[in-house]
């Protein structure tokens, strides 16, 4: 029977919602028979407000939405890629990646061309708005002497703490801020030392592995330079059993056949780092990802996480 209606579950914030959009826009694109709602669900990272560090782990913006898809509530969830965990919900599978947007940490405020020049230009002591320990352990190693602050809430509400003066500049995500088109100037940080996070950019649309007219419909939608991608960057970080409180990025890049990427793993106070490149077949995406987190383990990497999961998650100071 022919698909004729289509239930996205999706947070509401702003962003979510404008994401389900973009989704609901492509699936407009292949098939213009199908109505589409949003569902919009509220979830465990929007209702607990501790530092992500303490709370315990991904996850925190799609279990609750994943559980829409997986008892049968939607029919789709449509993640940002970097939020999804390992393991998926029961039953469930991601369809489709489609072509991604901005992989860019980029800085919000503060004045020059480059988020490098931004951060260079700030005094000692200037506070950084960010909840990531990645970029926590990246700016420690670039500016040890700036002050990361937490910068909870939704896209839109940190880009107003930063209109408003509570934190002098903070680094986000440049792929939110062009989807809500904000009216905000923003300097790119060089993805090549600033590795993002896996997944920066890109979106996961989740379905149940059974619904084989999902998978069909959404197969003229993915992207398979992204997709591969976004299987090689998981495939890393599911290796280091990436959280939270781990700093670690990955990304990967295709052109054509050919695949490289780049690992980082860091310590949340910035004591040290490890980085390591790759490169290979793009049909071998997900073994390269891993074959890198190998690398990076055989490197210090192995001894790097002992010591982070020993040790209590850092604390980000309050704005």
């Amino acid at each position: 029977m022919a698909l004729d209606r289509l239930v996205i579950a999706s947070r509401g914030s702003t962003l979510a919602l404008r994401q389900a959009g973009i989704v609901a826009e492509l699936v407009g694109s292949v098939s213009g028979d199908i109505d589409v709602d949003v569902r919009t669900v509220k979830t465990r990272g929007d209702s607990d407000k501790r530092a992500f560090a303490h709370i315990g782990g991904k996850g925190l913006f799609v279990a609750d939405v994943e559980r829409e898809v997986a008892e049968g509530r939607a029919d789709i969830a449509v993640h940002s890629a970097k939020d999804l965990t390992a393991d998926l919900g029961p039953g469930c599978a991601i369809v489709c990646v489609p072509p991604r947007a901005s992989v860019h940490d980029v800085v919000v405020g503060g004045t020059g061309d480059s988020g490098e020049e931004r951060l260079g230009r700030l005094p000692e002591g200037a506070t950084v708005g960010t909840s990531s320990m990645r970029r926590r352990a990246l700016l420690s190693e670039a500016r040890p002497e700036l002050k990361a602050v937490e910068f909870r809430g939704n896209l839109d509400t940190r880009l107003r703490k930063v209109a408003d003066g509570q934190v002098d500049v903070a680094v986000l995500a440049a792929a939110g801020i062009e989807r809500l088109d904000a009216d905000v100037s923003i300097a790119p940080l060089d993805p090549a030392w600033w590795i993002p996070p896996p997944g920066q950019g890109a979106l996961a649309i989740e379905a149940r592995s059974d619904r084989n007219d999902l998978i069909d419909l959404f197969a003229g939608v993915t992207d398979p330079a992204a997709a591969a991608e976004v299987a090689c960057e998981r495939a890393f970080s599911a290796r280091l059993e990436g959280g939270c409180s781990v700093p670690l990025g990955c990304l990967a890049r295709a052109s054509g056949s050919e695949l490289v990427a780049t690992g980082f793993l860091g310590h949340p106070e910035g004591a040290e780092s490890i980085r390591d490149r790759i490169s290979g077949g793009v049909s071998e995406a997900e073994a390269l990802g891993r074959e890198l987190a190998e690398a990076i383990l055989a490197g210090g990497g192995g001894d790097l996480l002992e010591e982070i999961r020993a040790g209590t998650p850092p604390s980000i100071s309050p704005p």
